[in-house]
């Protein structure tokens, strides 16, 4: 492929919208015309009627730029320091010959999945996909995809039903891509953004009012410090004690089981702080659940 085609890739992967005018500033061109004869020849790419703008023509096109397919993957590394390291790359990649693309038929199943994913959140589009919880049978699902991200093991996507879609229409949860398979485009929307800002974990975004503060001693506190689990979005540090080295934090959950899962595991050296209903329910679980443990 030229240069100019290169870019024009690159454009499609970015969030540019790639109107024929925009296209001109980017080829640095002065003629539509100019533009139309660059693409006339790419297979990937069509001009969208309803949309008036440039998309590929499939979710998942033959090449990837080398520069776009590092933008869409960095957010596996979840480490914050090794991510500043990973970055440094990132001048050097998109400084490389306009040549270098991948073929995506060359990539594993789930990076097929989230280059889908990631256009079809740019271009606005509905989609239909089949969705297998686990010990159930597959579903298909209309959804519309909102954000694709990684806890750094799994990658997961928040979605909204479609009114399309048999029923729960409106209701936002997330799917995990090891549970989807087949994905296919139902409609381009024109008159609505699907791209959203989320911060959450895989029960769904987090909300602002809904957390619990939890009291981390200095045993539990070192280890998180050490782990550098402070950087997951889940947590906001609220107060330090030097004295003692215990942490305060505000956690933001969307299931009960995330508390009683990191109040079980760390008994008794992470609590809940102050009484609260929310409090007492999470401790009867886990008593519970030790009940039955030594019942066995």
């Amino acid at each position: 492929m030229n240069e100019k085609k290169i870019k024009i890739y690159k454009a499609l992967f970015s969030d540019l919208i790639c109107t024929k005018e925009s296209l001109t500033k980017i080829l640095d061109v002065t003629s539509i015309k100019t533009v139309e004869n660059n693409i006339k020849d790419i297979e990937d790419i069509e001009y969208d009627k309803k949309l008036r703008r440039y998309r590929f023509k499939n979710l998942l096109p033959n090449h990837i730029p080398n520069e776009a397919f590092f933008d869409i993957f960095k957010s596996s590394i979840v480490n914050k320091l090794l991510k500043n390291d990973f970055l440094l790359l990132e001048k050097d990649i998109s400084s490389l010959k306009t040549n270098e693309m991948i073929k995506t038929d060359q990539l594993s199943t789930l990076a097929k999945k989230i280059i889908m994913f990631k256009n079809a959140i740019k271009d606005n589009c509905v989609l239909e996909v089949e969705y297998k919880k686990a010990g159930k049978e597959i579903e298909t699902k209309i959804i519309r995809p909102h954000t694709v991200f990684s806890n750094g093991f799994t990658y997961y996507v928040y979605i909204t039903y479609d009114e399309l879609n048999e029923d729960n229409i409106g209701e936002e949860r997330t799917f995990a891509f090891n549970a989807i398979g087949k994905i296919k485009p139902v409609n381009y929307l024109n008159n609505e953004v699907l791209k959203k800002v989320q911060k959450g974990n895989a029960y769904g975004s987090f909300k602002k009012d809904k957390f619990v503060l939890l009291n981390l001693n200095k045993y539990s506190a070192n280890f998180f410090k050490r782990e550098i689990l402070f950087n997951n979005d889940a947590y906001e540090i609220i107060d330090e004690d030097f004295g003692t080295e215990s942490i305060t934090v505000k956690m933001y959950y969307n299931s009960i089981f995330e508390i009683v899962k990191i109040i079980q595991q760390w008994m008794p050296q992470i609590k809940i702080q102050n009484d609260s209903e929310l409090k007492q329910e999470v401790y009867s679980i886990i008593q519970k659940n030790i009940s039955n443990l030594l019942e066995e």
